[in-house]
């Protein structure tokens, strides 16, 4: 099951403020254990799985080289898979506790967008934690409030996917 979908219903679930302190949880942990799945369980084979794809090597050299920063544009970025690249740090030299930090602030974007999201439909359906009416003021800060959080989620993962690709073309092997 996609992650979004999770984010989503923990939004429609627990609210705003309560889905995104699950969620990143739930992310940070899941991470972690594929981080150290790789590191401490399937090292070799992860190894030569990873070995075959360039981008794969060139993420691994740059998380070498910049550490925590390419972690947190990865996760900032859509133009990679969260849960496969997570096993690939798991080849780096990279501690379990600055991937982490950059995990999870990396996260924080995407993680408000669709746990906002959930809380909005949640809202439209008269369904979740808080049932009530809503005033058109209400309704029409909530949508403003939604688009600014959109906006601002496509702003930022657009700035993180050009570094992320400036940097992996620095870096790639030939």
């Amino acid at each position: 099951m996609p992650g979004s979908v999770l984010t989503l219903g923990a939004g429609v679930i627990y609210g705003f403020w309560g889905g995104i302190f699950l969620v990143l949880i739930g992310n940070g942990l899941g991470a972690f254990i594929s981080l150290l799945i790789t590191r401490y369980l399937l090292r070799n084979r992860a190894a030569k799985y990873f070995a075959r794809s360039p981008k794969m090597r060139a993420l691994q050299t740059a998380v070498e080289k910049e550490g925590w920063k390419i972690v947190c544009l990865t996760h900032l970025s859509p133009i990679m898979p969260f849960s496969l690249i997570n096993y690939a740090y798991g080849l780096t030299n990279i501690s379990a506790g600055e991937f982490l930090l950059a995990t999870e602030i990396g996260s924080i974007p995407s993680t408000c967008i669709y746990v906002y999201l959930g809380r909005f439909l949640s809202n439209l359906a008269n369904i979740g934690p808080e049932i009530r009416q809503h005033s058109q003021l209400e309704w029409l800060l909530q949508g403003l409030g939604l688009i600014a959080t959109i906006g601002i989620t496509i702003y930022i993962s657009r700035l993180a996917s050009q570094t992320l690709k400036k940097e992996l073309n620095r870096v790639e092997p030939s």
